[in-house]
This record gives structure tokens, sequence and C-alpha cells, in this order.
């Protein structure tokens, strides 16, 4: 398998950070990485307490984004990670990335926390990432 490529961010991608990041502030989704994982945990324990036909109309995607996007902008300004695009065997992703080694893709992370069980494995992942 090719190892993963990292490249810099297009300025449509600078856009539509820009523009996720206006729309967690209108949310009040801000701070540094805790503060913000520790709104999300609020939103899945609401999300998983949900009855199932309610779930599915959970604006899950828009929700992982905006999330993912806060996370990932604090990891950028109190961590010193960057953003970048990494492309790699299975596609490319949205990525923050403080060295080769070292990186996460938050939208994606915060996505896959709508399949978890419980709430508070964002900030345990936090933990142990930082």
């Amino acid at each position: 398998m090719a190892s993963p490529d990292f490249a810099d961010i297009d300025a449509q991608t600078r856009s539509q950070i820009e523009t996720d990041l206006l729309e967690a502030a209108a949310r009040g989704i801000s701070g540094d990485a805790g503060t913000i994982a520790e709104s999300f945990e609020a939103v899945i324990t609401e999300y998983l307490s949900m009855d199932p036909d309610l779930k599915r109309s959970f604006p899950r995607g828009e929700t992982a984004r905006i999330y993912g996007t806060a996370l990932g902008d604090a990891l950028v300004r109190g961590h010193g990670f960057t953003w970048k695009l990494l492309s790699d065997a299975y596609g490319t992703d949205l990525v923050v990335a403080e060295n080769p080694e070292r990186y996460t893709a938050p939208i994606v992370v915060v996505d896959s926390r709508f399949e978890d069980e419980e709430p508070g494995r964002l900030t345990a992942f936090l933990q142990q990432f930082l």
C-alpha cells in the first residue's frame, strides 16, 4: 500500500473551513479542543437517547462537519497542527497534522462517535491523541 500523501489545502477547502467555523460560532461551539469535545458529548448523549426514528432524521453529517471543523481548528490554534489534505489508497480526507506521523481527521473522528454505544468517546480520543 502506498504511503499517505499530504498536500496543502486549496482555496475552496479553506473557504469551507471558514464557513463551517462561522456556523460553529453561531451555534456557540468554540473554545479549546477540550471544551469543544465536552460540548459534543452533550449532543451525542442526546442523540444516543433518541428513538430510532428520530435518529434517522438527525443531521448527523452536518453536525459532524461543524463539530469536526471546530475541533480541528482548536487543534490548529492551540496545539500547532496545520490543515492538510491526506490522500491514500482509501481516498482523500481533510486532516490536521503536526507531522506525517501525527495527524487526525477530526470530521471523521466526530462522525464515528455516532456509532458508539455511550458518550465520552470523543473526550477519551482527544486525551489519548494529545
